[in-house]
């Protein structure tokens, strides 16, 4: 989607009107990319292109692959209760026990983003989560962070701190697309 097209989506009329006729739909900037949780420090890379000044979410998604619903040892790893619900920065030594299970496991990342032209590092973190952004019957996600990025070109890196014991089975890709927040201007 051209950054045109995309602010006529904004206006009040036009927008509604392009939005009906699916016209205003942002597909993933990366979708589909496979990782590998079994093993600590397993890398995945993507270059992206970024056609509108905007936040984008980079998440992780974890699926049965055979389209089953997931099991309930599955669950108890991922999670089952919604970031919303967790809350930022929760101390898991303060939750009684029968809530803490459906936080899932802490799972780790290190999350790099850089602008591909000068190789300027424009976001890095590690990426502890816990909770799920969102859920399914057979898929669960987990955000792995929230950044603006400016038109133009980037590589994005998320690396697997510690491997994550009985998940090997699940179909587990990373993401990058557009944040349901409203418009920005990017800064780098």
């Amino acid at each position: 989607m051209s950054p045109f097209i995309y602010n006529l989506c904004h206006k009040p009329i036009v927008g509604l009107a392009m939005a009906t006729v699916a016209l205003c739909e942002f597909p993933p900037l990366m979708k589909d990319v496979q990782m590998k949780l079994g093993e600590a420090g397993t890398v995945v890379t993507a270059d992206v292109e970024v056609p509108v000044d905007l936040k984008y979410d980079l998440m992780l998604e974890l699926s049965n692959p055979a389209g089953d619903s997931l099991s309930k040892q599955d669950v108890s790893i991922i999670g089952d209760r919604r970031v919303e619900d967790c809350g930022e920065g929760v101390d898991l030594a303060k939750v009684p026990k029968q809530e803490r299970a459906s936080f899932g496991r802490p799972m780790a990342f290190k999350v790099e983003v850089r602008h591909k032209p000068d190789n300027a590092l424009v976001y890095s973190r590690t990426a502890n989560t816990l909770c799920v952004a969102s859920k399914w019957a057979n898929q669960r996600s987990r955000s792995l962070g929230n950044f603006a990025l400016a038109r133009g070109a980037y590589s994005v890196r998320v690396e697997n701190v510690d491997a994550q014991a009985g998940l090997g089975h699940l179909n587990t890709t990373v993401m990058l697309a557009p944040s349901r927040e409203r418009p920005l201007t990017a800064q780098r």
